[in-house]
């Protein structure tokens, strides 16, 4: 577990070196374009399955729910965070798995990811308590945040 944790710092600090080093040669990193948008909102979630993966091994070998606390932060604020990334103007940006209906019923996606942002404060709650009861509840409950939401609004996956 503190090895994963350690390698997880240490791919952030290099991915922060990255895009400092980076960001002197990018012309307007301001305005990141649509397909930008996409591959974002894809890395986060790709981000986000295995930080949810980690923090389940991590409870399944008996860690205490409070060594998940980062981990889950980071996932509560990602949850914040998605909803931004659905912009109209990324609507036909490719590739995206996204459904039209995500911009067609704007409302129900907004509860989809309004479940998924109160699953995750609801882990991050249970981890800082260090409530392993509490934390195997709401593990299961973002995992299911994700799958009602990506049944709802995402098209079927044709590889991975």
């Amino acid at each position: 577990m503190k090895q994963a944790q350690v390698v997880f710092v240490a791919g952030l600090l290099a991915f922060g070196w990255s895009v400092q080093v980076g960001a002197a040669s990018l012309p307007d990193a301001a305005s990141p374009n649509p397909a930008e948008v996409v591959a974002v909102r894809q890395a986060g979630m790709n981000m986000a399955a295995v930080t949810l993966g980690g923090i389940r091994g991590a409870f399944d070998r008996g860690a205490p729910a409070k060594t998940q606390s980062f981990a889950a932060q980071g996932l509560a604020r990602w949850a914040a965070a998605l909803p931004s990334l659905f912009a109209e103007n990324t609507r036909d940006a490719a590739p995206s798995l996204a459904k039209s209906e995500i911009w067609s019923d704007s409302a129900g996606f907004s509860a989809k990811a309004a479940d998924f942002i109160t699953a995750t404060d609801a882990l991050l709650a249970a981890a800082k308590a260090d409530d392993r009861d509490a934390m195997a509840i709401q593990i299961e409950a973002v995992k299911q945040a994700c799958v009602a939401c990506h049944d709802a609004y995402q098209l079927p996956r044709t590889s991975n």
